[in-house]
């Protein structure tokens, strides 16, 4: 039996009160493919308006952006090391669909 180690990367958004908005998360397996990183919103509601619509904080946008960015830096970085692990080409990864080329 072979077995390949995979890794699941995630991390926290936080406003600059330290109050965490949203959460990331990727699943790498070392096989070259290029990671896709999910953004999850963890904002609760702050309240309702007149006609009953739930008011949220607002977001950060540009946090959340360069968060994203760290991410998939950090996501393409490690998907690479796991590559090299598991024998496959690190050159793979970032190119989209290159690793189904790969038998």
């Amino acid at each position: 039996m072979e077995f390949n180690k995979t890794i699941i990367l995630s991390g926290d958004v936080q406003n600059d009160a330290g109050k965490t908005f949203a959460q990331m998360q990727t699943v790498l397996k070392g096989d070259g493919s290029t990671p896709v990183v999910m953004t999850m919103g963890t904002n609760e509601i702050q309240g309702f308006d007149d006609t009953g619509k739930p008011i949220f904080a607002e977001i950060d946008e540009d946090k959340l952006k360069q968060a994203q960015k760290e991410m998939q830096a950090e996501a393409i970085r490690q998907q690479k090391e796991l590559c090299v692990e598991n024998g496959v080409d690190p050159e793979l990864v970032n190119i989209i669909n290159a690793e189904k080329k790969v038998k």
